[in-house]
């Protein structure tokens, strides 16, 4: 038998064109790394090859961190740059660029830290106070010159995680509670703390492999451990190569951690696209890393524009732009087209598509919303939907993590107080939104085409039933 509703829509709400700026989503900009080369040929860009870092002129700085296109600032450095002896950190000057441009342009910053790195100027990534405790284990590449190897990286062993943990709490004890702190990478195991080792032991062997310590498992879990007990209100990310280890892949499904996927490589294989798409349900999804001079494979597999395209269909929360803010800027001189892409599809974007005033069996009414999801990432946290009637009262629903998905049906409801049965348009509500993201908690604006007194609330009225 067929269910009579007694029901009006109260207002209607179109998808945003253009760009949505909300927390946890976003095009990410390095301000420092590994690879601050600034060049136009392979060889003035490539990082197996000895080399120089080209230091950072605060002209380019400027221009990438002032950009509406940047909405995350990274910072991403070896050991050895943050800190230079036991208990004390050392904090370099575009650091403390970053940290005044978040205050002065409202943006968000981000970090990792590298134990190795194949693209170090230096043969290794540690500090030296280190070394008289922790053994560096040598290891070569096929790819570049090999006249620069050996190179090391640390054997990771109890000396070497006390080091590593008391560097951890250092930087929490300092950034942890900065709000404009967005996210930071587990990191400490595997070439740019990425938990692999592909390379040769020796300079006899003919391929790579991925080599890891039979401790392994004990070695990185303690190193995730160490992460979020340092950092236990900022959301932390980990490298998919940790999802190959049981611990890993039980904190990506709990949504304990972000999932990041450090670059498309032509031989991804489908097996990992499941795994990708199983992992980030619930999650954060960051891609890395487009740059406007692409070296492309032969044949192409991908241009700058299918690139990116790839990580919107895997389903994106942030992206990075470069390497260093001189890629930055020139993708946003010669690829503006690909930054807009992303500034309008990436991450999730929310709005009330329709919102109805309905009459239940007993009488009693109340909100039924349908809240879409027009982006192609997810809600990187838990949101909380909040409804506030015409007296200042206010409800507040939890939504679960992840949530509102593509293509959810789910309405989310509200009971109207019952003053407000008989109440027309000229009383009206509020709906608004708080995403929390681990420990950390900020309003989220609506994604919406119709134009808003505030972008953080949206307005209807109660209208009455249609007879």
């Amino acid at each position: 038998m067929a269910h009579f509703e007694r029901a009006v829509h109260l207002d209607y709400f179109d998808p945003a064109k253009g760009k949505v700026k909300n927390p946890g989503m976003g095009n990410i900009g390095y301000v420092y790394s590994d690879h601050m080369r600034f060049g136009f040929t392979r060889e003035e860009v490539s990082p197996s090859v000895p080399h120089t870092m080209t230091k950072l002129d605060r002209e380019s700085f400027d221009k990438m961190v002032a950009s509406s296109h940047c909405d995350n600032l990274y910072y991403r450095c070896e050991w050895r740059d943050i800190q230079k002896e036991k208990g004390k950190l050392f904090i370099p000057e575009e650091f403390k660029w970053m940290l005044e441009a978040c205050e002065k342009y409202g943006k968000k910053w981000s970090f990792r830290i590298m134990s190795s790195s194949v693209s170090s100027v230096y043969k290794d990534s540690c500090p030296e106070f280190i070394k008289d405790k922790v053994k560096m284990i040598p290891y070569w590449r096929v790819i570049g010159v090999q006249e620069w190897y050996p190179k090391y990286f640390p054997e990771y062993s109890p000396e070497f995680l006390k080091y590593w943990d008391e560097m951890n709490h250092l930087l929490g004890e300092k950034y942890d509670k900065d709000p404009n702190l967005e996210f930071g990478d587990v990191s400490g195991y595997g070439f740019w703390g990425e938990a692999h080792h592909y390379c040769l032991r020796t300079p006899e062997q003919e391929k790579e492999y991925n080599w890891e310590p039979d401790n392994v498992e004990e070695v990185t879990e303690a190193l995730l451990n160490s992460h979020m007990d340092a950092f236990p209100t900022t959301p932390v990310c980990m490298n998919l190569h940790y999802a190959e280890y049981p611990f890993g892949r039980k904190a990506i499904e709990d949504n304990t951690v972000w999932l990041r996927r450090d670059s498309f490589q032509p031989h991804m294989s489908t097996f990992e696209y499941l795994n990708i798409q199983e992992m980030k349900r619930g999650g954060c999804m960051i891609w890395e890393t487009v740059k406007g001079q692409h070296q492309r494979t032969k044949p192409t597999v991908f241009t700058p524009e299918q690139f990116v395209q790839h990580g919107l269909d895997f389903g994106c929360n942030y992206f990075a732009i470069g390497f260093n803010p001189w890629d930055f800027n020139l993708m946003a001189h010669n690829y503006s087209n690909i930054l807009e892409t992303l500034d309008e599809k990436i991450g999730y974007r929310l709005r009330p598509a329709m919102i109805w005033r309905r009459e239940n069996d007993d009488k009693s009414q109340d909100l039924a919303i349908q809240l879409i999801n027009d982006g192609c990432g997810v809600v990187p946290g838990i949101l909380t939907l909040k409804v506030k009637f015409p007296d200042g009262e206010e409800f507040a629903q939890k939504l679960p993590a992840g949530a509102p998905f593509k293509g959810d049906p789910t309405l989310y409801s509200f009971r109207i107080p019952e003053k407000y049965n008989t109440a027309t348009e000229r009383e009206k509500i509020t709906l608004s939104m708080d995403i929390t993201m681990r420990g950390k908690t900020y309003p989220v604006q609506w994604a919406v085409r119709q134009e808003l007194l505030n972008p953080f609330e949206i307005t209807v009225p109660l209208i009455d039933f249609v007879e």
